[in-house]
């Protein structure tokens, strides 16, 4: 299934010289990653990941985030253009009751930043949802009895994420509702200042950054007196 209205590019090819390959710039890598990624959302089997969706409901507690980061991956790693040049890893506990870093992570050894990590989060235009994705009271207590906050974005800022780059991607899952609103939501959310102010806090957001696609946006960010990027893509899995 092609789905036409989404915009992808292939991006210059990579050189076969491995003194090159470390010399390429992040800009280039990212593009080669926003392809396959844009890729497999373009043509991936909607009856396929719902058959997948709807059997994780019957869990208890349903992991859907967890069981459409794992399908994600799983279809990169079948893509033999993606293997020729990228890894990808997810969470690296066998535990089900542990979560673990990162719920994509994409690699290339000659990348000099070597990692891309992607947190993933459902979406479903409620505001509980949205929080989650940027930042939310867990209402429980740390050593010093004070709340503790989480969340996707939250965690590039407060020492859990991407501590050696300076940027990180969140994909968000629409389980239900329409991308406009949703998107809109999160944009608001994240103009709020966070538990770690100034860490994290906003500076600007650039809208349809990845190809011109509608369903994506980038967040700048202030992190160690320095600037932040995260490039965000919203998979719209309802219809």
């Amino acid at each position: 299934m092609e789905r036409e209205y989404i915009r992808t590019e292939k991006p210059a090819p990579l050189p076969f010289d491995t003194r090159q390959l470390k010399t390429l710039d992040d800009v280039f890598w990212k593009k080669w990653i926003f392809y396959h990624l844009l890729s497999f959302y373009k043509n991936y089997d909607n009856e396929e990941l719902k058959e997948k969706i709807e059997a994780e409901r019957k869990n208890k507690p349903a992991r859907i985030e967890r069981e459409i980061a794992k399908f994600i991956r799983l279809k990169l790693k079948a893509n033999w253009e993606f293997g020729l040049n990228f890894s990808v890893k997810g969470e690296e506990t066998n535990d089900e009751n542990v979560e673990g870093n990162y719920d994509i992570t994409i690699h290339n050894t000659y990348w000099k930043n070597k990692d891309f990590f992607f947190e993933c989060k459902n979406l479903d235009g409620s505001q509980d949802l949205v929080n989650k994705y940027v930042c939310c009271n867990t209402y429980k207590k740390d050593s010093n009895g004070e709340n503790i906050f989480d969340g996707g974005v939250l965690r590039y800022f407060n020492g859990k994420y991407a501590q050696n780059s300076n940027f990180g991607g969140m994909i968000g899952f629409i389980l239900t509702g329409d991308i406009p609103p949703i998107k809109n939501n999160l944009v608001t959310r994240l103009k709020e200042k966070l538990h770690t102010t100034p860490e994290g806090d906003l500076i600007k957001v650039t809208d349809n950054s990845i190809e011109e696609n509608s369903f994506t946006f980038d967040s700048l960010h202030k992190r160690f007196d320095k600037e932040f990027i995260i490039h965000h893509l919203l998979f719209d899995f309802s219809k």
